[in-house]
């Protein structure tokens, strides 16, 4: 027998649910653990389950197997798969993770990520990455990147094979397509080591100066 929870008013704050199966909608919970939640224009403080779905509403922390958001929002997912569609993550740590036409502040992903017209700050992960039509401001990864109609801030990757698109900084084993770098592999570790002196010429000259006014 599954134990269902329909919420239609809002309860109280801080209001917490443990049950087998939730269905939330246009309720704001404080607490939410269940084995599978499905929210819809609603809130959450904290949910917690294996199989969560958001639409058209706002969690701040999510633990969950699987996520998927649709035009919702989340602040924290800590999950082993996410999938995004319209919608928009701050810090997501997961295995997998999939973004179509959604933004994310950082992701931290054990295996692949796909960005489809979708745009990340930061994409930190040890597998592959596409980005279809979508920008990542710095994407790191010891897996390939494959890019299309896409641009990337700083791009680190152990390949990249792109078609129409652009990086400013790129450090890659090896580079196939059509890619624009503004500073390539070679010029990447020039401007490491270069900023990398000045950075540390500045530090050296502010000890300097600071023990000079201090005495």
């Amino acid at each position: 027998m599954e134990n269902k929870t329909n919420q239609q008013e809002t309860p109280p704050n801080g209001e917490e649910i443990h049950v087998q199966h939730v269905t939330l909608s246009q309720s704001n919970m404080g607490s939410v653990t269940a084995h599978s939640v499905d929210m819809t224009r609603g809130g959450a403080a904290k949910v917690k389950g294996d199989t969560v779905t958001i639409r058209q509403g706002g969690v701040q922390e999510v633990y969950a197997d699987d996520m998927v958001v649709r035009q919702g929002g989340v602040v924290r997912a800590q999950t082993e798969t996410l999938e995004v569609n319209q919608g928009g993550v701050v810090l997501a740590t997961t295995k997998t993770a999939q973004f179509n036409a959604a933004n994310a502040v950082a992701v931290v992903a054990g295996e692949a990520v796909t960005l489809s017209q979708s745009e990340a700050k930061v994409v930190l992960t040890r597998a592959d990455v596409v980005v279809d039509q979508g920008s990542v401001q710095a994407l790191v990864t010891t897996g390939d990147v494959t890019m299309d109609q896409a641009g990337a801030g700083i791009l680190v990757a152990g390949n990249v094979k792109a078609s129409n698109s652009g990086t400013f900084l790129l450090i890659a084993g090896n580079v196939s397509g059509d890619v624009k770098a503004t500073f390539g592999p070679i010029e990447s570790i020039i401007f490491g080591v270069v900023a990398g002196i000045v950075a540390g010429a500045l530090l050296l000259f502010g000890n300097l100066f600071g023990r000079r006014f201090r005495k």
